[in-house]
């Protein structure tokens, strides 16, 4: 079974069309994301990777969504697998 990495694009625009606000830049050789940070008034969430890690930011970006916006649908579907997975971690 062959595990395919994430997608940064397509894991932007899935949380982009659920109302969490992320973004991209591409700057010389370098992707930096954003992440709004659920508190008004706070900075944003930000992180840089170079060009060759987009699998890295893809999940830096679902990381920071899952522990910020725990009432996201991709935070509750990583609580649900989390769940059933616990019972194989024994």
């Amino acid at each position: 079974m062959r595990v395919v990495g994430r997608n940064l694009f397509t894991t932007l625009r899935m949380l982009k069309s659920a109302g969490i606000e992320v973004d991209l830049a591409l700057v010389d050789d370098e992707v930096r994301v954003f992440v709004k940070h659920p508190q008004p008034g706070e900075p944003p969430l930000r992180a840089s990777f170079s060009g060759a890690e987009l699998d890295r930011a893809a999940n830096w970006v679902a990381a920071c969504v899952v522990h910020c916006y725990p009432k996201s649908d991709l935070a509750k579907l990583w609580a649900v697998i989390a769940t059933a997975m616990a019972p194989l971690a024994r």
